[in-house]
C-alpha cells in the first residue's frame, strides 16, 4: 500500500539532504529521476510577421526627338516600400508553481518574435526611344533612367522571456509496504522566445534602356508573323515586315554627360519586308482544308518560313520571286487519317492464304504504304495448354509484289511468303503482328494490327 510521509518529516529530510554537499544530485540509493514531466502556465503567443514592402513602379517609357535643343528627361523608378517590423512575442502566463508534486515541471515558454517583412525592390528605370539625325544632338540630351532605391527590411520582433520556476528541485519520500525511498523532481524554466528574423532589404531597380533610331520618321510596328486561314492565303498574298536591331554597349557615352542608363542599348539597323502566299497543286479538292490556318514568319535575313498545323501532313515546295515567297501544296492529308486502318477478311489456305486491310479514311491514293509482318505459330491448342509457346516463322517486310490494292482495300498474299506451307494449314494456331507505315514526304506514322486465331 502506497502512503505519503507527513509534510513535516519531508521538510526535515530535505533540509538534512541539502545541508550535505552532493557531487551528483542524481546519485544515491534513495534518489530516483522521475519519468514524467508536466507543464504549467500558458506559453506566450508568437508575434505576427511583418508584411513585405511593395515594389516600386517602373519609370514611364518616353519617346524623344533629339533635334538639337538641350533637354533633360527623367525616367527614374520609384522607391520600394519598407517592410513592416515583426511584432514582439507575447509574454507567457506564469501561474503559481505547484508544490511538492510527484512529477517534474516545465514552466511556460515565451512567445517568439515575428519576422520582419522584406523590403520592396526599387522600380526599374523607364526606357527611352530616341529619334535623331545628327549624333551630336544626342549629346545635348540628358537622360536619368536610374532604378528606384530599395525599401529596407523590417526589424524582427523580440522574443518574450519564459517563466521561471520558484523551486528548481525538491524531494518527496514515497513509502510502499513499509519501505520508503526518496524521489527527486525538478522544474525547468521556460525558454525565452526566439527573436524574429530581420527582413531582407530590397534590390535597387535596374536602369532603363535606350533605343537609338537614326531618323525622325516614326517606325512602323512589326508585323513579322501572320496566321491566316488557307482560304486567305490562296486568295491574296499576306504582307510581313520586321524592324532590325543590333545590341551595342556604351549607351551613356552617346548622351549628355552624367546620363544614367543601362550600358547596353538597341541600335536600329533598318527594316525588312516580304509577302507570303500559298498555291494549291494537291490532287484533292481544297474545299475540305480551307479553314486550316498556316503561319508565316519573316526572318532577319528576309527569308519567310511557312508552318502548317500539326494536325495535317502537308508536302510541297517553296519558291521566291523578289519579295514574294510562294508555297505550293502538292500533297495533304489529315494526320489522324493516315492511321485509320482495319483488318478485313482472311481467305484461302496454304499458299493461297490472303489477308485484307481496309483504309477507312480513303487516303491511300495520296500516301505511301509499307507492310511488315511477324508471323508466329504454336503446336497444340492454347486453350488446353496455357504455357504453350509460339515460334516465329517470319519477321520482315512484305514484298511489294505480294501486295495488291483496289481503291482503299489492300490484299496481302501471306501464303506466298517464304514460310513452310504446313504453318498455313487449317487448324494451326497463329499469332500475327502487322506493322503498317504510312508516309507523305517527310511525314510518317506506324499503325500495328494484331490478331490471334486458329486457321
Amino acid at each position: 500500500m502506497k502512503s505519503q510521509a507527513p509534510v513535516g518529516l519531508i521538510l526535515v529530510a530535505i533540509a538534512l539532504i541539502t545541508a550535505v554537499p552532493l557531487a551528483d544530485p542524481l546519485r544515491g540509493p534513495l534518489i530516483a529521476l522521475a519519468d514524467s514531466i508536466r507543464s504549467y502556465g500558458t506559453d506566450g503567443s508568437a508575434g505576427r510577421n511583418g508584411r513585405n514592402g511593395r515594389n516600386g513602379e517602373a519609370g514611364r517609357p518616353r519617346t524623344i526627338r533629339a533635334d538639337g535643343t538641350p533637354q533633360e528627361v527623367y525616367l527614374v523608378g520609384t522607391q520600394g516600400r519598407d517592410g513592416e517590423d515583426g511584432e514582439h512575442g507575447d509574454r507567457p502566463y506564469c501561474r503559481a508553481q505547484p508544490r511538492n508534486v510527484e512529477y517534474d515541471l516545465q514552466a511556460a515558454d515565451g512567445g517568439n518574435g515575428g519576422d520582419g517583412g522584406n523590403g520592396g525592390n526599387g522600380g526599374n528605370g523607364g526606357d527611352a526611344t530616341i529619334y535623331y539625325t545628327d549624333p551630336a544632338n544626342l549629346r545635348l540630351t540628358y537622360v536619368d533612367a536610374r532604378g528606384g532605391e530599395p525599401g529596407r527590411g523590417g526589424r524582427g520582433g523580440l522574443g518574450a522571456e519564459g517563466c521561471e520556476c520558484d523551486d528548481h528541485g525538491w524531494r518527496v519520500q514515497i513509502c510502499n509496504d513499509g519501505q520508503c525511498e526518496e524521489e527527486r523532481y525538478i522544474c525547468r524554466d521556460g525558454d525565452d522566445g526566439r527573436y524574429g528574423r530581420h527582413g531582407r532589404d530590397g534590390s535597387v531597380g535596374e536602369p532603363g534602356q535606350i533605343q537609338l533610331i537614326n531618323q525622325l520618321e516614326p517606325l512602323a510596328p512589326d508585323a513579322s508573323t501572320q496566321t491566316q486561314t488557307l482560304e486567305t492565303f490562296l486568295q491574296q498574298s499576306v504582307s510581313l515586315s520586321k524592324n532590325l536591331w543590333e545590341t551595342r554597349t556604351g549607351a551613356a557615352a552617346q548622351l549628355a554627360g552624367g546620363s544614367i542608363v543601362a550600358d547596353t542599348y538597341q541600335y536600329y539597323l533598318g527594316r525588312v519586308v516580304g509577302q507570303a502566299q500559298v498555291t494549291w497543286a494537291a490532287p484533292q479538292s481544297q474545299a475540305a482544308f480551307l479553314a486550316m490556318s498556316p503561319t508565316v514568319a519573316l526572318q532577319d535575313s528576309g527569308d519567310i518560313q511557312f508552318q502548317f498545323p500539326d494536325t495535317l501532313w502537308v508536302e510541297g515546295r517553296q519558291d521566291r520571286t523578289d519579295a514574294v515567297a510562294t508555297y505550293t501544296i502538292t500533297g495533304i492529308v489529315r494526320a489522324d487519317d493516315a492511321t485509320r486502318l482495319a483488318l478485313g477478311n482472311m481467305s484461302g489456305q496454304g499458299n493461297d492464304l490472303t489477308v485484307a486491310v481496309v483504309d477507312l479514311a480513303a487516303e491511300s491514293d495520296y500516301l505511301d504504304t509499307q507492310f511488315e509482318l511477324i508471323y508466329r505459330t504454336a503446336n497444340g491448342d492454347p486453350r488446353d495448354d496455357r504455357r504453350l509457346r509460339y515460334r516465329t516463322r517470319y519477321d520482315g517486310e512484305i514484298p511489294a509484289d505480294l501486295i495488291t490494292r483496289d481503291n482503299n482495300r489492300f490484299s496481302l498474299a501471306l501464303g506466298k511468303l517464304p514460310i513452310n506451307t504446313r504453318y498455313f494449314r487449317a487448324g494451326t494456331y497463329v499469332q500475327a503482328e502487322l506493322r503498317i507505315t504510312r508516309s507523305l514526304g517527310t511525314h510518317s506514322a506506324t499503325q500495328t494490327l494484331n490478331w490471334q486465331r486458329q486457321l
